[in-house]
């Protein structure tokens, strides 16, 4: 079976949501089968603190199958919905 990839960027603008998104989302993650295989931070000040940036990964899943019926989870679409960001998000396949 063909592996399938996630790519994403998000802007996460300060370190009360990362926070969450560390601790909530990248569970999540592991529990639907991804894993990160590549992540990068850009970090919009020289502090030590978030002060907001981005945060960009690479989410592998065993299949597309796989990758397909975790971004259409409930869970998944709920919490785009509860982010306003249902316009935002897609999924390509190929």
């Amino acid at each position: 079976m063909t592996k399938s990839y996630w790519l994403k960027k998000i802007s996460i603008p300060n370190a009360d949501l990362f926070l969450e998104y560390i601790r909530t989302v990248l569970p999540w993650i592991k529990s639907v089968g991804g894993v990160i295989v590549k992540r990068d931070l850009i970090q919009e000040s020289t502090s030590n603190e978030w002060d907001g940036g981005q945060l960009g990964l690479v989410i592998e899943f065993e299949s597309k199958f796989t990758a397909k019926k975790a971004f259409y989870s409930e869970v998944f679409q709920k919490y785009l919905q509860s982010r306003d960001l249902m316009e935002l998000v897609t999924i390509s396949t190929l």
